[in-house]
C-alpha cells in the first residue's frame, strides 16, 4: 500500500527543559498546516580514509544527524483578546518572548538570551519522526487579497523514527484568517505616512545552526537581523521622497491587520532603515519594491494580538 504524500501532521509544544521531549498531543498541540515539509535525515557522510589495494569505496559513517523543517500556517488572531494564538509556540521558537495581559493582549518581542525551543512530532501516514530542541526563523507574509501566513524554517535534534497510528487532531483553537484587503488591513504607515501596498513581509531574521561537539548537541541561536519587504505604490515625491530615505535615518513602521477584538494583529517596528526602493510596474501603476533592515532598538519590533 502506498503512502499518501499529503497525509501529514505536526504536533508542536514548547519545551520546559531544552531538548527534553514535552510529549505534544494531537488533542492539545496539533498544527493546522497549510504546507509542511520535514527532513529527518540531515547530516554528513564520513568516509573511511583508508589506503586501498584496488579500486572501490570503503563503507563510511553518517554523523551529525539532525532534522530540518518548514511549516506554514494561516496568520490569524485567537478570537479572544488576551489569549495567545494557536501558533504561539512557533513564534516563541523563533526567538520571541510571549507577554500576556489577561483579557487585553498577547505581545511577542525579540530576546537576546533565554531562547525557547520546541518538541516536535512529525507524522507522515503511519511514520512518526520526533525532534527536540527545535528553533528556527519566522516570516510573517501579507499579500493583497490573500490570507496572511506565518512560515517557520527550523532545525531540531533527531530522536526517533517509529511506526505509530496517525494521530487524531483537534484544531478548534485555530481561527479562520482574514484576507489582506482594504477593510481588513486599516493601517500601513512608513515614517508616519500612509502607504498603499500589494504586499508586506516581516522576516524575524533569526539565524540558527546545528552544533555537535564532544558532550554537546544543540541548535543555538547565532544572530538576529530582522528585515522587511513591501511592494507599495509610489507617492509623489513632494508627498514623500522614498529615494532620499535610502541609507538615511531609520524611521518607524506600523502595520495593522484584522478587525474586532481578538482578531487584530499589530506589527510595530521602532526603526527601519530603507536599503533600496527600485520601481516596478503592477497593472500599469508605478510601485516601489521597498527593502529595509530593522535597526537596534528596545524592542526592535513587537507583534501584538488584541
Amino acid at each position: 500500500m502506498s503512502i499518501r504524500f499529503e497525509r501529514k501532521a505536526a504536533l508542536l509544544k514548547t519545551e520546559a527543559v531544552y531538548a527534553t521531549d514535552p510529549v505534544p498531543t494531537g488533542a492539545a498541540n496539533a498544527v493546522l498546516l497549510k504546507r509542511g515539509s520535514f527532513n529527518p535525515l540531515e547530516g554528513e557522510h564520513l568516509p573511511r580514509e583508508l589506503l586501498r589495494t584496488g579500486f572501490g569505496s570503503h563503507p563510511g559513517t553518517f554523523v551529525g544527524r539532525h532534522v530540518s523543517f518548514e511549516l506554514a500556517v494561516d496568520l490569524a488572531g485567537s478570537g479572544a483578546a488576551g489569549t495567545a494564538p494557536a501558533y504561539g509556540a512557533m513564534l516563541r521558537a523563533a526567538g520571541l518572548a510571549e507577554t500576556i495581559a489577561a483579557g487585553v493582549s498577547v505581545t511577542y518581542t525579540p530576546v537576546d538570551t533565554g531562547f525557547e525551543s520546541l518538541g516536535a512530532y512529525f507524522n507522515h501516514e503511519d511514520t512518526r519522526h520526533i525532534a527536540t530542541g527545535a528553533r528556527g526563523n519566522g516570516r510573517l507574509l501579507f499579500q493583497r487579497q490573500r490570507n496572511p501566513e506565518l512560515v517557520l524554517n527550523g532545525l531540531g535534534l533527531w530522536q526517533s523514527d517509529t511506526a505509530v497510528a496517525f494521530p487524531a487532531l483537534t484544531t478548534a483553537a485555530w481561527r479562520d484568517p482574514l484576507p489582506s484587503t482594504k477593510a481588513n488591513t486599516p493601517t500601513f504607515t512608513i515614517d508616519g505616512v500612509p502607504v498603499v501596498a500589494s504586499s508586506f513581509e516581516l522576516d524575524l531574521g533569526l539565524s540558527v545552526a546545528y552544533r555537535e561537539r564532544i558532550n554537546q548537541q544543540d541548535v543555538p541561536v547565532r544572530d538576529r537581523r530582522p528585515k522587511i519587504k513591501a511592494l507599495i505604490e509610489e507617492l509623489p515625491i513632494g508627498t514623500k521622497d522614498f529615494f532620499a530615505m535610502v541609507g538615511g535615518a531609520p524611521v518607524p513602521l506600523q502595520y495593522v491587520h484584522g478587525v474586532g477584538a481578538g482578531n487584530v494583529i499589530t506589527i510595530a517596528i521602532g526603526l527601519v532603515q530603507l536599503k533600496q526602493v527600485p520601481r516596478q510596474e503592477e497593472e500599469t501603476d508605478t510601485m516601489l519594491n521597498v527593502e529595509g533592515e530593522v535597526t537596534l532598538g528596545s524592542p526592535e519590533f513587537s507583534i501584538a494580538f488584541t
